[in-house]
């Protein structure tokens, strides 16, 4: 069977269906990676700072592995979950996914560099993240999404002021801030939508 080539119009229809397919799909469920890595983010954070701070050992540093470990677990439990549920994945929820893939192993690298090197690692992820954000909600076209973004970049000029281990305080407010909230504010957002309809 011979396939026609799309005209103009009908490939902007389809481009505008994709986007609609996305937006809807992210609507049911944005909310949950913003959850799953802002509490993970938080939590592993105030573990770190709560470690450090009763036993003055550099081995609490380790547990920021923890972040990627619980993260992708969990992220891997909800893809499994989504599959079961027909969920189909289309291009632009591989964009987000690659872009997101790219920022987390850059932020896992810089990570590990800081091991070796002195580095402002909670200033960098929070630029990595902040700029995940950012892109995620202009290309979903969710405000809160990049609002959140810009207020996290701008709120890691905070680490210039504060040094040490108590910058680890900082950095959950800004996760909080970048990723729970917004997560939560979606979350809200489609449940609404859901009892309405």
């Amino acid at each position: 069977m011979k396939e026609r080539e799309l005209n103009a119009t009908e490939s902007l229809e389809l481009i505008t269906r994709m986007i609609q397919t996305t937006r809807q799909q992210v609507e049911q469920s944005s909310h949950l990676p913003f959850l799953v890595w802002g509490y993970t983010t938080v939590i592993t954070t105030l573990a770190v700072w709560c470690t450090y701070t009763l036993t003055h050992s550099n081995i609490a540093f380790w547990l920021w592995f923890a972040i990627p470990l619980l993260g992708w677990a969990a992220m891997l439990s909800i893809g499994k979950k989504d599959a079961n549920k027909g969920y189909v994945r289309t291009p632009i929820d591989r964009i987000l996914s690659y872009i997101w893939v790219v920022l987390g192993i850059a932020g896992l690298v810089a990570t590990m560099a800081s091991f070796m090197r002195p580095l402002p690692i909670l200033f960098i992820i929070v630029l990595l993240m902040g700029s995940g954000s950012i892109i995620s909600g202009l290309i979903l076209q969710l405000r809160a999404i990049t609002m959140a973004g810009c207020i996290g970049m701008a709120l890691s000029l905070l680490f210039l002021l504060v040094q040490g281990i108590n910058q680890c305080l900082i950095f959950a407010v800004i996760f909080m801030v970048m990723m729970v909230i917004p997560g939560h504010i979606m979350q809200y957002k489609h449940n609404k939508k859901q009892h309405n309809v």
